[in-house]
């Protein structure tokens, strides 16, 4: 068997491995295959090692700077943290509701 074929082998067993659900030596068991070999492939940097081939992808994120200037309200046994740059209709709002219950 020459590389290629040994890596088109070896690539669909660790395909059937990945897909049965199988604990390692469970699969290898029943697939009549040496948990050594199996072990071996899998850790092989190369095509055959489909987990080592995963892409890797970015995500952006933004970070906002705490606020320093806020006030803490109580109103009714519930805590209210006001920063600036509020609404001040909403809070008025919020609160009017508040007061109701």
């Amino acid at each position: 068997m020459n590389r290629k074929e040994k890596e088109a082998y070896w690539s669909a067993k660790i395909d059937e491995y990945q897909n049965s659900g199988l604990a390692l030596s469970e699969w290898c068991e029943t697939a009549e295959v040496a948990v050594h070999n199996m072990k071996y492939w899998l850790r092989k940097p190369s095509p055959v090692n489909h987990s080592v081939l995963q892409e890797t992808s970015w995500v952006s994120c933004v970070v906002e700077e705490s606020i320093e200037n806020s006030i803490s309200l109580k109103v009714n046994h519930v805590d209210i943290e006001v920063t600036s740059g509020y609404d001040e209709t909403l809070l008025l709002q919020v609160i009017r509701t508040l007061r109701q219950i």
